[in-house]
């Protein structure tokens, strides 16, 4: 019986032996590789049979044997050669080999864990920054090794049956009862029938102008994410404070002009109207960071903090230009942006839940004389943030780009949404009407 917790050495022996006397029989790609195995001689053997799986060359004792000797991966050839021989001979394969396999991955993974918690050790005595640094850096480590070990490499399509018929039939129920969308409601109508709705894994730009009501736009959603679909909701605010924000979601839930609420000027009706909206608001389950300055690495660290206690429904940053990395930072500004974009991405899919970003545009939008309406590449460094969105949307108000006289009717009070990309679905546009004395952008009535 093995006392060491962090060391299979009869089920190395065993699945090398089994690979010697039976080969792989179709599967090549076992998932391990030489430094998963415990014993240096070990790691030399299998070297060997990964180089002659990629070649094509059968495993057994004789192809093993001379493929040590051609690349020089014995030490003692005598002594490594009687080793080799007592694996093929002595060992005794009871077992399947993804039995092996899976005992020699456990106690590897539990090696590298170890590893990465002494390396964290370290840290925190030598690292002078400050905590969430040190903390990510332990996140971090430990969800790489999770990754790892989650990873199933390439499989065929037919294991994927059953979870796709589970997966269809829930989107058919969940489309039965929320009229066509199978994700996340936002609650507008045009942006929950492009997407069907947010799904877990996505990343969504939401970019505009300054003065276009972006942040209003994201709070709205939340808003109704939170209230409506009783989902936990974490909004990071790098631009404005806290107060700032739940002032804005009261005035649009009390539907009362932002201005009497700062002045104080509120009738008894209105007083009593933000009474009910500060109890509706302050229930819901949103959860708000201000701190103003924020890298990827503590964003990362403070959303794995919070689902540890709450069922994330929804991520809001505000903005992500605002955001940094000072791990890229060097590279210049367009490799950090780069990195942060890729950081919200890869915290959507990790969290399975959807992440909002705010995004600045470039002002040479406001060169263009003919048509202001955004697109793709008016995104400030566009290029990484395009290519990592799965949804991108703009935010265009015909009233802040036109004067008085030019501007028809029905465009005052009106904005437009549009989508420019939508990895798992349709492009277009759709018109909100939008009042922004009470930070609010609602439906419009059909």
């Amino acid at each position: 019986m093995n006392s060491n917790p962090l060391q299979e050495i009869e089920s190395e022996k065993n699945l090398i032996g089994y690979l010697l006397s039976r080969g792989v029989a179709g599967q090549e790609d076992m998932g391990l590789a030489p430094d998963d195995f415990y014993l240096e001689n070990n790691r030399r053997i299998f070297t060997a049979m990964l180089d002659l799986i990629q070649d094509g060359v059968a495993l057994d004792l004789i192809t093993v044997t001379s493929h040590m000797r051609e690349k020089h991966l014995f030490k003692d050839e005598a002594r490594d050669l009687e080793y080799l021989t007592s694996l093929y001979k002595d060992t005794v394969q009871s077992q399947t080999l993804d039995y092996y396999i899976k005992r020699v991955k456990r106690v590897s993974d539990r090696r590298k864990y170890v590893e990465s918690l002494t390396l964290a050790i370290d840290k925190v005595k030598s690292e002078p920054g400050e905590n969430d640094t040190v903390f990510s850096f332990i996140e971090q480590s430990l969800m790489d090794i999770s990754r790892q070990e989650r990873s199933k490499g390439l499989r065929k399509v037919r294991e994927d049956a059953n979870d796709l018929i589970e997966y269809l039939m829930a989107v058919v129920k969940n489309s039965q009862s929320g009229g066509g969308v199978s994700g996340l409601k936002t609650h507008y109508h045009g942006l929950d029938l492009a997407t069907t709705g947010l799904k877990p894994h996505e990343l969504m730009i939401l970019a505009a102008r300054p003065g276009n009501g972006k942040t209003t736009f994201a709070l709205n959603i939340a808003s109704n994410v939170a209230l409506k679909e009783r989902k936990t909701v974490a909004i990071f605010s790098l631009e404005m404070s806290r107060r700032e924000l739940l002032l804005k979601l009261l005035s649009a839930e009390a539907r009362i002009d932002s201005y009497s609420m700062k002045s104080g000027s509120l009738t008894p009706t209105q007083m009593s109207q933000l009474k009910d909206a500060v109890g509706t608001v302050t229930t819901a389950s949103i959860f708000i960071d201000d701190s103003g300055y924020l890298t990827i690495q503590e964003f990362s660290a403070r959303i794995r903090q919070l689902r540890t206690t709450e069922d994330i429904g929804l991520v809001i940053v505000d903005y992500l230009q605002l955001m940094s990395d000072p791990r890229s930072a060097q590279g210049g500004r367009q490799q950090e942006v780069a990195s942060i974009s890729r950081g919200l991405k890869q915290m959507a899919r990790e969290i399975g839940c959807p992440v909002i970003a705010l995004s600045q545009m470039n002002r040479s939008i406001e060169s263009r004389s003919k048509d202001q309406r955004p697109q793709l590449s008016d995104l400030r460094e566009s290029g990484a943030i395009e290519q990592d969105a799965d949804i991108v949307c703009f935010i265009y108000r015909e009233e802040m780009v036109k004067p008085p006289e030019e501007l028809e009717a029905t465009k005052k009070g009106m904005a437009e949404i549009i989508i420019a990309k939508n990895r798992a679905g349709a492009t277009g546009d759709f018109p909100l009407m939008f009042n922004p004395k009470i930070s609010r952008f609602d439906n419009v009535p059909i």
